[in-house]
């Protein structure tokens, strides 16, 4: 029967978890193993390779499985080729090369199965021999490039068309990489990497001016240097930034203003915690409402509207996140 999720909790161990035990008892058909957490769990005597003997220590893996007797079902076969896929995996990322075997073929694609993830090879990633090819390659094992990778979901997009064009470059967070727009939409742009993955443009990572469409500062089919923010998105794709490849004109003026410093702006928008100051710098700041009235409770809109000219001092800075605090009804202490 199934391991609950329940019982594997009171073991405190999970399925695939990889352990060291102890051999106490080789019978006729099952290998008894003393692991901690269980007082004992079994495998299948044919797993058993014959140098080993009882009080040997062995390596196992976790089936998620009860006996009849209560015992861990354990597996010690493959043991070794699980411990290789969890070396591959902490190096698997976008550009990785995959060696997968095909299990299912659809209207799509080639379906497989590779260290416990689901792998997804479409046709429109094919090379014209596989896809001319596509109805034998059932059970067989085909190399090809990781392009898509969500270590959420644990599934893999892979490419023998870009395996077979050229060996493609892994990326890392933090890489300045050139890639072409291939679509554009209002908040977002999609760019084909010189890698030969896809990546999304986000219009927040876009530019350090408001824009009001990526259509403002992108041309389809053009290319632009683009950093690496995340190979791990929701959308299963590398996520980049235009704008972290150029200084942020804001940077400057934010290291020249102090604690202290008077800063005068207007009132672009009212919160229920304070007012939004535009200052004449280009910067915003928060006027904290109880910071900047006597009264207790006072709704915001009781001291700041819309457009008013305000006039204060810093109070608050944060450069790691460009954030200001200023008081406005207090005067600076020059004392």
């Amino acid at each position: 029967m199934k391991m609950k999720d329940f019982d594997i909790s009171m073991t405190q161990y999970n399925r695939g978890d990889i352990i060291t035990g102890t051999i106490v008892m080789i019978g006729a058909n099952e290998v008894v193993v003393a692991i901690g957490g269980l007082k004992e769990g079994v495998f299948p005597k044919d797993e058993l390779d014959s140098a080993f003997k009882i009080g040997d220590a062995i390596l196992v893996m976790v089936t998620g499985e009860i006996d009849d007797k209560g015992c861990l079902v354990l597996t010690h076969a493959g043991v070794n080729k699980a411990i290789e896929d969890k070396e591959k995996l902490k190096n698997l990322k976008v550009g990785s090369e995959l060696c997968f075997k095909v299990k299912d073929i659809n209207n799509y694609g080639l379906l497989g199965e590779e260290m416990g993830y689901r792998v997804f090879l479409p046709y429109a990633q094919c090379t014209s021999t596989d896809y001319m090819e596509r109805e034998n390659l059932k059970n067989r094992e085909i190399n090809a490039i990781v392009i898509e990778l969500d270590n959420i979901k644990k599934s893999i997009v892979c490419s023998t068309k870009l395996l077979a064009q050229h060996d493609i470059e892994p990326v890392e967070i933090g890489d300045i990489v050139a890639g072409t727009i291939i679509k554009i939409e209002d908040k977002y742009a999609i760019a084909l990497l010189k890698n030969g993955a896809k990546a999304k443009l986000s219009i927040m990572d876009a530019s350090y001016e408001k824009i009001n469409t990526l259509n403002d500062i992108l041309e389809l089919n053009k290319e632009y240097e683009f950093k690496i923010l995340d190979t791990n998105t929701d959308f299963s794709r590398i996520s980049i930034g235009l704008k972290q490849t150029k200084e942020n004109p804001m940077d400057k003026v934010f290291s020249e203003i102090n604690l202290g410093d008077e800063v005068e702006g207007t009132v672009v928008k009212i919160l229920p915690v304070g007012a939004v100051i535009k200052l004449d710098n280009g910067l915003t700041a928060l006027a904290i409402t109880r910071e900047n009235s006597d009264r207790a409770n006072v709704a915001t809109h009781h001291i700041y509207k819309l457009n008013n000219r305000v006039k204060g001092y810093v109070s608050y800075k944060n450069d790691e996140k460009h954030k200001l605090n200023i008081i406005t009804n207090v005067k600076k202490d020059n004392n």
